[in-house]
Formats: C-alpha cells, sequence, structure tokens
C-alpha cells in the first residue's frame, strides 16, 4: 500500500469516527430522558400497585459510547411492611450501543447497577411483599404494545414475547456491592445476602447466556458460573432452554446440568445434579450426591442414583409434592450396607458400643437440647427403606432391615419394622407425635442367639470367653416417654425391658473387650473371669427393668443361675439425677476351706453415678454371707443364701408379675429351721462384724 492509499484511507476511517461522535453527541444533546421518568413511574403504578420514584436526575452522559445515567431510585413497600421500600438502588447506568441509535434503535450494550439494596418481608398472616397488586396483570404482550414503534416492529425478533427483550436486555449487566435482606415477622428472624458482584452476559437474543456471581450468606461465600440457552429458546414453548451451573455454595460443591420447557406457562424440568459436601460442613459427615431430577411446578421425582454418607450408600426414589399443604414426600430407597461407625464422632449417628461398655457408662450426661418435632409438621409422607446389612459396632451386625414410615398430621409411624439380628428376628415399632411431644417404643425378639449376636461371645480358641452351647437370647422392650428435650425424654420414662437367656454352656475365659473396666474388675472379684475357671453351665440369665417417671428400678431383676454360683442384684438408675445404687449377692456354689475373698465377694454394693460407679461394702450382705459360712461349717453358704432371700429359683423371682413369670420353676419358700440356723449365726458373728468389715476393705482397694 502506498503512501497516498494509506493517508486517504486513514483519512476516511477518521472522517467517520468524528460524523458518528458527532452524531451521537446530537442524539445524545437533544434527548431529554428526564420526560420519560414519569411514564415509567405511570406504568410501574398500574401493573403493581406500587410508587416508582426516580429522585435524582436522568441523563445521558456524553461520549463515545452513550450512557443513561439514573441516579436515586425507589419503589415503594407494603403498608404492613417494616421498611418503606421495598427496592433503593443508588444508581443505575445504561450503556447504548451507538450505532443502532443513529437508526433512532435502542439496544443495550450494559447495564451496571451500584449499591442496589432489597427488602423481601412476610407478615404475621404469612402475606409477602413480593405479591404486587395492581389494575391489571403484567403481560408481555401488553408492554410490547406501548413500546416505540420502531421497537415493537423489529423484524428480527420471532415472538411478542422476544419484542419485550430485544431493546431492553442488555448485553452485559453487572451488579456491585449490593444486599437483599429478608425479615420474617412471625418468627421475628432476618436473613441477609451480600453481593458483592453478579454478571450477566447476553450476546444476542438467539445467543447462550452466561453468568458468574459472588455473594455472601449466613458469612458464606456462595460462587459460580453458569451457561444458559438464549432468550428465544426460553421463550419457545416447544424447545428445551438449556442450563449448565457449577458453583460453590455454603462450602457445597454443586455441578447441575439440565433443561426447562414452557417456563412462562406450564413450567417443565429434568436435570442432572453431583453434589458433594466435604466432611464437618454443617457439622455433617462427608456426603456425596448424583441425583437425576424431573418436575413440574407442583412438584418433583428425584431418582437417587448414589447417596453416598462417608461410604455408606443409598438409592432409590423420592417423590415431592409442594402444592399439597403440608408439603407430600413419598420414598423408596435401599441400601446394601451402613456402618454407623462411619459416622463422624461427634454425629447424631456415631455409636461406639465397646467403649461405652468398657467404662461402665451405660448413659453419658443427657444433653438438653430440643427435640425437633416441629420438623414433622412441614410434610407429610410415607417412606420404604430396605437395608441389607447393618453394622452397628465391631462384632454387632443386623440383616436385612426393613421398614415402612408414614408421616400424617405430625404424628410418625414406623411399623412394621423388622431386622435379623443374632441370628434371629426383631420385629419393632416407633412413634412420635409432635403434638403430645412423645416418644413410643416396642421391640420384641424371637430365635437369638448370643454368640451370633456379638462377635466377642463366640469361641474362637480354648482361652476366649464364649458360649458353647444354647445362648438364646429373648428381648421384650415397651418404653414410653414425652418431653420437649432429650433431658426430658430421660426423666419421663415408663415402660419395661426384659432380656432372658436360657439353658446355656459358657466357657468363661478371658473377657478381652472388657479388660481394664469397672466390670472386669466386678467379674473378676466373682471369680467369673479367674484363669482356674473352665465352663459353666448356666441354668437361666436375666434382667428386668420397671421404668417409671425416669427412674428403672431392678427388682431382683439382675439374675444369674449357674452350677458354679447364683448371683442376683438389686437396686435402681435415677435417671433424673444419674444416681445407681445395686446390691450384688453372689452365692458360690462351693468355697474353698480358706478361701474368705470369695466369701467376701458377696459385699459389694454398688452406689455413685452412671459417670462414675464405684464398689462399696454392704454390711447387710457380709451378715448374709458370714452366717451363710457359719451355718455350713465354713463349705458353702448356697443353701443359706437361698434360703435368706426366699428363693431357690433367681429368674422366676426377676421375671414374677411378667407374662414370662411361668417360664421357670417356682421356689420352695423359706423353711423355718434354717431361718432359724440363720438367726442363730448371725447373733455368733455379730460380735466380730467390726474386724470382718476391715478385713473386707482391704479386699475391696483393689477396686480403687
Amino acid at each position: 500500500m502506498s503512501k497516498r492509499v494509506f493517508k486517504v484511507v486513514s483519512s476516511l476511517v477518521f472522517s467517520a469516527i468524528i460524523i458518528l461522535a458527532l452524531g451521537g453527541y446530537f442524539v445524545a444533546k437533544n434527548f431529554d430522558l428526564n420526560k420519560y421518568k414519569y411514564y415509567a413511574e405511570d406504568i410501574v403504578k398500574q401493573y403493581t400497585g406500587r410508587v416508582l420514584k426516580i429522585n435524582g436526575d436522568a441523563k445521558v452522559a456524553l461520549s463515545l459510547i452513550p450512557t443513561v445515567v439514573v441516579n436515586d431510585v425507589e419503589l415503594s413497600n407494603s403498608d404492613w411492611a417494616q421498611n418503606p421500600q421495598m427496592i433503593k438502588l443508588k444508581q443505575a447506568e445504561v450503556k447504548i450501543s451507538l450505532l443502532p441509535l443513529l437508526k433512532k434503535k435502542i439496544v443495550v450494550d450494559k447495564i451496571i447497577l451500584q449499591s442496589p439494596e432489597v427488602f423481601l418481608e412476610k407478615s404475621v398472616e404469612g402475606e409477602g411483599n413480593w405479591n404486587f397488586v395492581g389494575n391489571e396483570r403484567l403481560e408481555a404482550n401488553k408492554v410490547v404494545k406501548q413500546l416505540p414503534k420502531e421497537i415493537n416492529q423489529n423484524p428480527a425478533i420471532a415472538s411478542a414475547g422476544a419484542v419485550a427483550f430485544a431493546g431492553f436486555v442488555a448485553k452485559n449487566v453487572q451488579i456491585q456491592d449490593g444486599i437483599i435482606s429478608y425479615y420474617d415477622a412471625k418468627s421475628a428472624k432476618s436473613e441477609i445476602v451480600d453481593i458483592k458482584n453478579i454478571t450477566l452476559k447476553i450476546p444476542a437474543v438467539d445467543a447462550d447466556m452466561n453468568a458468574s456471581w459472588d455473594i455472601v450468606y449466613n458469612s458464606k461465600d456462595i460462587k459460580g458460573e453458569a451457561i444458559f440457552g438464549s432468550i428465544q429458546q426460553f421463550l419457545n414453548k416447544e424447545k428445551s432452554f438449556p442450563f449448565d451451573i457449577k458453583a460453590e455454595a455454603l462450602g457445597i460443591d454443586i455441578d447441575v446440568r439440565g433443561g426447562v420447557v414452557n417456563a412462562m406457562d406450564d413450567l417443565q424440568y429434568a436435570f442432572e445434579a453431583n453434589i458433594y459436601n466435604p466432611a464437618g460442613n454443617f457439622d455433617a459427615p462427608e456426603t456425596t450426591l448424583k441425583t437425576r431430577v424431573n418436575g413440574d411446578i407442583n412438584g418433583a421425582t428425584a431418582q437417587l442414583n448414589v447417596l453416598n454418607i462417608v461410604n455408606n450408600e443409598i438409592r432409590g426414589i423420592v417423590d415431592v409434592r409442594w402444592d399439597e399443604k403440608p408439603i407430600k414426600i413419598s420414598a423408596d430407597l435401599q441400601s446394601p450396607q451402613i456402618n454407623i461407625r462411619n459416622f463422624s464422632s461427634n454425629s447424631n449417628f456415631a455409636l461406639r458400643l465397646p467403649s461405652v461398655i468398657n467404662s461402665a457408662q451405660a448413659l453419658t450426661f443427657i444433653s438438653p437440647a430440643n427435640i425437633p418435632y416441629d420438623l414433622l409438621d412441614y410434610a407429610n409422607g410415607d417412606m420404604k427403606l430396605d437395608v441389607k446389612k447393618l453394622t452397628i459396632a465391631p462384632g454387632i451386625e443386623a440383616e436385612n432391615i426393613k421398614a415402612t414410615m408414614k408421616l400424617n398430621d405430625g404424628k410418625l409411624n414406623i411399623s412394621p419394622l423388622t431386622l435379623d439380628f443374632g441370628g434371629g428376628e426383631i420385629d419393632a415399632s416407633v412413634v412420635v407425635n409432635a403434638q403430645k411431644q412423645s416418644i413410643e417404643m416396642s421391640v420384641l425378639s424371637k430365635n437369638m442367639l448370643l454368640q451370633n449376636l456379638y462377635k466377642e461371645f463366640a469361641l474362637v480358641n480354648s482361652s476366649d470367653f464364649g458360649i458353647k452351647t444354647g445362648g438364646k437370647l429373648d428381648l421384650d422392650i415397651n418404653l414410653y416417654t414425652k418431653g420437649k428435650t432429650c433431658r426430658d425424654l430421660s426423666q419421663n420414662l415408663d415402660g419395661q425391658v426384659i432380656a432372658i437367656v436360657g439353658k446355656s454352656e459358657v466357657q468363661t475365659g478371658s473377657l478381652e473387650f472388657l479388660k481394664g473396666g469397672f466390670i472386669n474388675q466386678l467379674l473378676s472379684s466373682l471369680g467369673i473371669v479367674a484363669p482356674q475357671t473352665k465352663n459353666m453351665e448356666l441354668t437361666c440369665a436375666v434382667i428386668r427393668a420397671d421404668l417409671k417417671a425416669g427412674k428403672a428400678e431392678f427388682p431382683n431383676g439382675i439374675a444369674i443361675d449357674s452350677n458354679q454360683f447364683t448371683l442376683v442384684s438389686n437396686g435402681d438408675i435415677n435417671l433424673v439425677n444419674d444416681q445407681i445404687s445395686f446390691t450384688v449377692e453372689p452365692s458360690m456354689n462351693k468355697l474353698a476351706q480358706g478361701n474368705v475373698a470369695q466369701a467376701m465377694a458377696s459385699f459389694i454394693k454398688i452406689v455413685g453415678t452412671l459417670q462414675n460407679p464405684k464398689i462399696r461394702l454392704d454390711k447387710s450382705e457380709a451378715l448374709k454371707t458370714l452366717a451363710g459360712v457359719a451355718m455350713t461349717g465354713g463349705v458353702s453358704y448356697l443353701g443359706s443364701q437361698v434360703l435368706l432371700n426366699g428363693s431357690g429359683e433367681p429368674c422366676y423371682v426377676a421375671l414374677e408379675g411378667t407374662k414370662y413369670a411361668n417360664l421357670f420353676p417356682k421356689p420352695t419358700g423359706v423353711k423355718a429351721a434354717s431361718q432359724e440356723m440363720y438367726n442363730d449365726a448371725t447373733k455368733q458373728i455379730k460380735k466380730e462384724l467390726k474386724s470382718l468389715e476391715n478385713t473386707a476393705k482391704d479386699f475391696l482397694k483393689m477396686f480403687k
């Protein structure tokens, strides 16, 4: 290109720029935007019933890109609302494309909203301030008819709805430094969303849209970006409007892809979602959800392809209908395996049974936290759950858990609830009533075996503790309680708990799983885990607890009858103040000559709290034991103990008054001759009781 040609071209380009600039200046200089403020205010008043005020100046800034600047805009609120304005806007900048403007066409290139404030409120009666009441329902076609003629007749736009967007939907929209406030007058709760930046890009009505956002909600960042279909696709009833969203919201990673059809009239949608919540976020365990959702304006159905909660997988279908009041939820869920131990230690699902046993703390301090009964009022519905294997703790597993749950008017009924446990079956039911703030539970087992229930009860080698034969266990639990808090529930607990073990042969080896704990010390003192002990022929074992107003009483309710010893325990656990008090009455069938230590084992009384149980001397039991030794010439005191306790059948006594009373033979009663012998022996040893008590105290030092 020669210098002459270059000069000519350069001159023409420069001249064109000057002409366009002068033309833009002329249009902007002679365009009085303030004349149209009242037109906009009238339109808003007509269709919303609210007052729009443009308090500041509306002007066109002179530059190569004409910019409309509107300052201090307000939209009035409902009469009952707390804030006088629903929307406040510090400044709006509208940048208009220059070339279309010269052809008397308005094409918005960019909109920047500075410091918008939106105040959303809900009245005590449940009315939202976003419900507008105007003379006519706002419709795109009606607005189109009132638009300037050159916009209304634009042949490049296919539908009437798109015409409304053509001139006034900007290619770029940016919102900076705003807030959205929500206030519920009934609950007096408020929430605020801080907007750092929101950007929307729309190149053309037939091109894909892009969006990005950076906001803060409840002190947590919400960031993301999305690709949407075109405006034409959105308005076309026959075509799908696609979307692809990737976001990090409140610490959760979200990836959603799908589409929407007929969004303006009869909304339908389908999408696939991949959601990940890291461990500890919201105090919840690590969770991954992969699902496909189909729905409409009335509800949705979700196919759970994978719901993985710390390696516990759940699959199934969940259907939600929010057009019903209250919301209706139906679900059919399955899982191949759930391991409760996988949940985090601070989770409500965590259960560490072995450590609880080892420390002899049947219960830890019960929280005063409120029971969320109100959650039961939010929805009605039903759910079926099928879990093939449930791991509760090491060596404790259940299989084939099947549950049917129905929720109606705040009452949750879980029945039937069945599972295979310990080689047998359990039938259970649970009823939670939000209106009465009550919980009711029943559990009934059949054909369970101890050695199948817990792996530590199964024999592996000759030194183990375990069940050689028998081991049949029956459970019958019926409980009812009520209260607002967890603590209330424990203090109002009523009902009965019964556990019965039938005739069994027990190898009394080492109880490794109890080593070092309080219970191991107690059993060692009774000689049950002594190395010299080999086998025990168990006739029966019973635990019976009668609960009333938070107090569990054991009326001779802990009983063990075997060929080596008989043990009866009587006492109570007070769940109101956590106090415990038990007497332990073991009777050895044969007492070796001079083996005073085992005789003194029956001095034991357990007192203190559930948190800190202690072994103490029981003087009355010392009298009984020593009298029994005297009665038998120092060889055996089982016979005297049976007579003194009024029973040779401790399991019958423990079950007396229940439907299981006839499961074992009745006792023979107290013989007068034996009672006289006991009285005489007692008189003889009372003089020496003080020295015997000191000897017992020395013996009990081993437990400290």
